[in-house]
């Protein structure tokens, strides 16, 4: 028989954390033109967990490194562990990034730990601050990160306990201060005679590979335009134009068409950025024999950086061009000409007298000389006398080519020189002549000095 019994059902609860996670995200940073640019790159990784247990004290969450990132592949050095910082974020609420070390630092401050009472899933904000400060060379990097608890309470875990951290470094050549289109101006005749016409074209880029730079013309010849009328194409070869790079020091290449180094391996320097500077000159004896015709002589450059593996390009087509303005100078060895009759074989045989380098001539363009006199006779300041201007005669000295003969001077403009071509520091030896058959216009005049003022011309012809 059955005694009677009380009966007494119970649940029996347990409760258990479920984190609600899967798989925590590593950490993956990438460093590219961006992010140098902007100085920092950082990311959030989620699926990161605490399940408080059984709380004995409050834990901080702790995080260490198992030492510098690695280079995945190739001979790069590690990337130091405290280039970068990790930072507890939950919610709205969030630490002070840390800097990661192989010792353990905790990502949680005690106020923070107070949000740890009720446990839940968290991000970490993995960040590389301060990117200026490292050379950064394209590659892979990466390394293992361990979350621990400081403190360890019954149930109490942190998961993940290891992440990996990688860090992409992308290979790129690009332009910080781009470089750019060149003009080399002859506004003055001392480029021609002693002062290198040049232009410095300075420029950045930002690299994570080392840099080779190479330049090439894109004609052979440079193009001529705007020259004066009727004058044909000098057809100047870019190599009168020579370059050298003088940051970093290099050596002077003349132009062509052909790919030429001008910088072997820029290494990759501290903030991933190196200056250049290229000094493109003609010298005075270049410019005197390719660029004597006004006018402007232009092409085009393509410069490039590169490098082989890892693979990256920059590419920057240039302009360049060389102007020369219309310049002009005319001057005059002496400017007082004597032709003495003292004799009565001066009477009978005439006087000459010829003058070395008794015209300077400059000129872009082809030009003309002309002579006059001012007044038709010459005059004798004592006594009034007068003798026609139109008895001396003007031409080439012994051995001159491209002069012209005036076989009488006269009041009007008479050419002696015509169509001649463009010259710097053209000197000329003249003659000036009284001719036996002209001297019985200085018979019975009184005795003295007769003068006269002759003017030369210089002007484009």
């Amino acid at each position: 028989m059955w005694k009677n019994r009380m009966i007494r059902s119970f649940w029996l609860i347990l409760f258990l954390w479920s984190s609600g996670a899967g798989r925590a995200q590593n950490g993956q940073l990438t460093i590219n033109e961006t992010a140098l640019i902007d100085g920092t790159v950082s990311m959030t990784a989620t699926g990161y967990n605490y399940n408080p247990g059984v709380l004995a004290v409050l834990p901080n969450i702790m995080v260490k490194g198992n030492g510098d990132l690695s280079p995945v592949s190739g001979t790069n050095s590690a990337l130091p562990l405290a280039k970068f910082t990790a930072m507890y974020v939950r919610g709205a609420n969030h630490d002070n990034a840390i800097p990661l070390s192989t010792t353990p630092q905790s990502m949680t401050s005690e106020l923070l730990s107070l949000l740890l009472l009720s446990g839940g899933p968290f991000t970490v904000k993995y960040e590389a601050p301060g990117l200026s400060a490292t050379a950064w060379q394209a590659g892979t990097y990466s390394n293992t990160l361990a979350f621990s608890l400081s403190a360890i309470g019954i149930g109490s875990a942190v998961t993940p306990t290891q992440a990996t951290l990688t860090v992409t470094v992308d290979p790129l050549i690009t332009a910080s201060t781009a470089p750019g289109n060149m003009a080399l101006v002859v506004n003055d005749l001392k480029y021609f005679r002693n002062t290198t016409l040049e232009v410095n074209n300075a420029f950045t880029l930002r690299h994570t590979v080392p840099v080779q730079l190479t330049l090439a013309a894109n004609t052979a010849q440079l193009v001529f335009t705007n020259g004066y009328s009727g004058v044909p194409d000098p057809q100047t070869a870019v190599g009168k134009i020579q370059v050298q790079m003088t940051t970093p020091a290099s050596a002077i290449v003349p132009l062509t068409t052909a790919s030429q180094q001008l910088v072997a391996g820029a290494p990759v320097p501290v903030g991933n950025k190196t200056n250049f500077n290229a000094r493109f000159f003609i010298s005075p004896s270049d410019l005197k024999t390719a660029f004597i015709n006004k006018g402007d002589y232009s092409t085009t450059l393509t410069l490039q950086g590169a490098n082989a593996s890892p693979a990256a390009t920059y590419s920057k087509v240039l302009n360049l061009a060389v102007t020369v303005n219309d310049l002009s100078e005319f001057n005059l060895s002496a400017t007082g000409v004597t032709l003495p009759f003292q004799t009565a074989a001066d009477y009978k045989n005439g006087v000459a007298l010829d003058l070395v380098n008794h015209l300077q001539v400059s000129k872009t363009t082809p030009y003309d000389i002309s002579v006059k006199a001012q007044t038709s006779d010459l005059t004798n300041g004592s006594s009034g006398a007068t003798v026609p201007v139109s008895i001396l005669e003007l031409g080439p000295a012994t051995g001159q080519s491209g002069v012209n003969t005036v076989s009488a001077l006269s009041t009007t403009d008479q050419l002696l020189v015509s169509g001649a071509l463009p010259a710097v520091d053209r000197y000329l030896n003249i003659r000036y002549r009284i001719p036996p058959s002209r001297t019985q216009n200085l018979i019975n005049k009184p005795a003295g000095i007769y003068t006269a003022v002759i003017n030369y011309t210089l002007t484009a012809h």
